[in-house]
């Protein structure tokens, strides 16, 4: 009876070894393989960017954009002089989904709407930008990096077309909102490009892919500087700018 249920143990983690944790947040053992996992139809229900940058002379910024139900709130800031300025834009999300197949195809979609409102001289106008977008491409998962990536704990995204489409529609009124003749609906700009592999692509770290639920990091972290010299004097401006960024995107199976 021992050697019996030993046996099965044994199996059962012979079946289990494949699929073990990888990301930070992945269940300890799955029964599924990690491309059996990411295969499948996925909405985006979460969505976090933060991004802060400094420069040499002391100005700096941070840009924010956050999703909460169907709206991403975009809020930057920026500080010069000990001065802050505070920017937020709102778009609504009407759709977005990636689907990936086990063959190491994807197919991508963005649609939103974009509502924007300024007011000048007693006017004011709302534009509404409406985009669209369908990209598709191949994925593959990226070894491991020496420390800091296991093995099949971040994927490629090549994209190889995109089929894209944008149109603005402006509406201007008084204070009172009775003058409302004046709608420009401006041009419908659509366009299709095609690319080689890997022309455009992004790497996610998948930080956790279990059932239902999958979340993707994307970070950066650079820094650079601009010299002058005018007319070739002595005299040699420097500045640095120092950036960081991280999305984070949170899916869910359809």
């Amino acid at each position: 009876m021992k050697k019996t249920m030993l046996a099965f143990l044994a199996v059962g983690l012979l079946v289990a070894t494949p699929s073990c944790k990888k990301g930070e947040n992945d269940p300890f053992l799955s029964l599924k393989s990690r491309k059996a996992r990411i295969a499948g139809d996925w909405l985006i229900t979460g969505y976090d960017y933060d991004n802060t940058y400094t420069q040499a002379d002391g100005d700096s910024g941070t840009d924010k954009a956050v999703m909460s139900g169907d709206v991403i709130t975009f809020t930057n800031t920026f500080t010069s002089g000990g001065t802050t300025t505070t920017s937020t834009s709102t778009t609504t999300v009407n759709e977005a989904s990636y689907s990936f197949t086990k063959e190491g195809t994807f197919t991508a979609v963005w649609n939103t709407t974009n509502v924007s409102v300024s007011t000048n001289s007693g006017f004011t106008t709302t534009t509404t930008t409406t985009s669209k977008s369908a990209t598709s491409g191949d994925w593959s998962f990226i070894g491991k990096q020496k420390k800091t990536y296991k093995n099949k704990e971040r994927i490629v995204l090549n994209t190889l077309n995109d089929i894209s489409s944008n149109q603005q529609t402006s509406v201007t009124v008084d204070d009172n909102g009775i003058f409302n003749d004046i709608t420009n609906i401006g041009d419908l700009d659509a366009w299709e490009e095609n690319y080689a592999s890997g022309e455009v692509s992004e790497s996610w770290e998948l930080d956790m892919l279990k059932g239902k639920e999958m979340v993707a990091k994307m970070m950066s972290s650079n820094s650079g500087s601009q010299s002058n010299t005018p007319d070739g004097g002595s005299t040699t401006t420097t500045n640095n700018t120092v950036s960081e960024s991280t999305t984070t995107i949170t899916f869910t199976a359809k």
